[in-house]
């Protein structure tokens, strides 16, 4: 893409392993004016010296994790969103976003905070199958994925990758798709989140 896009935010969402990353850097890579927030790079260390000091596990599907530790970890990731906007940014959130995608009042929260500033708002879903997940979370050997995979019935049930209501543009990410067709089907979406009425 040769010009700058208007300000927009792209969650970039989806259950573990369906590629969220990957996607999320080529998005960014075509799109001069845009920005990643990767959640994982940004605060994982944060989160891993806070759970580590408290005597938590070194995941993120505890109680502790969920109640006291994520909140503040995507207030943060929005609040820094926000900042970019408003430099004229198209910022990428790469984070799984489920809960905050099932619900309705945060989504319309968000998306009126991208109106305040003149910002296009679009969720991206991607969704893999179990087993593709299970693979790519075996081989990147984190962490963060040992519950899960330890446990990974109940993660499904916990998580599971179908798209929650909040998402505005699904996109299937398996190990055979090529990253081109839902490259162009967000750069697509990106245009129509940020048209002006009277265009």
């Amino acid at each position: 893409m040769d010009g700058v896009m208007r300000p927009c935010l792209v969650l970039m969402a989806g259950g573990a392993g369906t590629g969220k990353t990957r996607l999320s850097q080529e998005l960014v890579r075509r799109v001069p004016n845009a920005i990643l927030l990767d959640k994982d790079r940004l605060l994982g260390a944060w989160v891993d010296l806070v759970l580590r000091a408290t005597g938590e596990a070194i995941d993120r599907d505890g109680r502790y994790y969920w109640q006291d530790v994520r909140p503040q970890e995507y207030h943060t990731l929005e609040r820094v969103a926000y900042d970019h906007l408003e430099l004229g940014k198209v910022v990428v959130i790469d984070a799984p976003l489920r809960p905050e995608l099932s619900d309705p009042l945060w989504v319309g929260r968000i998306r009126g905070e991208c109106e305040s500033r003149w910002a296009g708002f679009l969720a991206v879903w991607l969704i893999v199958s179990p087993d593709t997940a299970r693979r790519r979370m075996t081989a990147r050997a984190e962490l963060r994925d040992h519950w899960k995979l330890a446990n990974w019935e109940e993660f499904l049930r916990r998580q599971p990758y179908d798209p929650p209501a909040g998402a505005g543009l699904v996109l299937r990410n398996e190990d055979s798709d090529t990253v081109e067709p839902a490259l162009a089907q967000a750069l697509t979406a990106i245009e129509a989140a940020t048209r002006r009425p009277e265009e």
